[in-house]
């Protein structure tokens, strides 16, 4: 049975609106998962939204969205990284960045996962999945490296398939 690297993670974000006699509380909960999948970086995630409003009534509400999900080819990535601050009580961060602006398209925006920078995408880890983290990133990097082995392999077979014939020498020098 194939293994694939994964990695759990949670996103929280909360809004507050008040206008006039009422307030509306909106607290965003996305649940997601990174997997290494052979050739490509698999993110799926659900939105759970909780709406409480103080008015006229009172009064809360639940959504939950259905999984979306982005597969992205290893050659969409740059790079992979785990981040950590010097701070004791941070938590680490993992950085899958982007080899162009397009790879996380579909994950920006407010339909999306709203990121802070378009070619990135920043998680952060628990403090339980810290050593998952570290092992999804390795798992993540050696692909990546492979993959840029496998390509410059590839450059080379071509480049001595097009190599010109040798030189000859010039007539001049020929003759003597």
């Amino acid at each position: 049975m194939a293994r694939y690297a994964t990695l759990p993670f949670t996103i929280l974000r909360d809004t507050g609106v008040i206008a006039g006699k009422e307030m509306t509380s909106t607290r965003e909960t996305v649940h997601g998962l990174l997997r290494l999948d052979g050739e490509r970086v698999l993110i799926q995630w659900r939105t759970s939204r909780a709406i409480d409003r103080v008015g006229s009534e009172i009064r809360s509400d639940n959504e939950m969205e259905e999984v979306r999900e982005l597969s992205l080819p290893l050659s969409a990535l740059a790079s992979a990284e785990v981040r950590s601050s010097w701070l004791p009580w941070s938590r680490l961060r993992v950085v899958l960045t982007g080899a162009d602006l397009r790879a996380f398209e579909s994950l920006a925006g407010n339909e999306g996962l709203q990121l802070r920078h378009p070619a990135q995408f920043d998680i952060r880890v628990s403090r339980d999945a810290r050593a998952d983290a570290l092992e999804f990133v390795s798992e993540l990097e050696f692909a990546l490296a492979d993959l840029a082995l496998r390509a410059a392999g590839t450059e080379d077979r071509q480049l001595e398939s097009r190599t010109p014939p040798p030189l000859e020498p010039p007539k001049e020098l020929r003759a003597r």
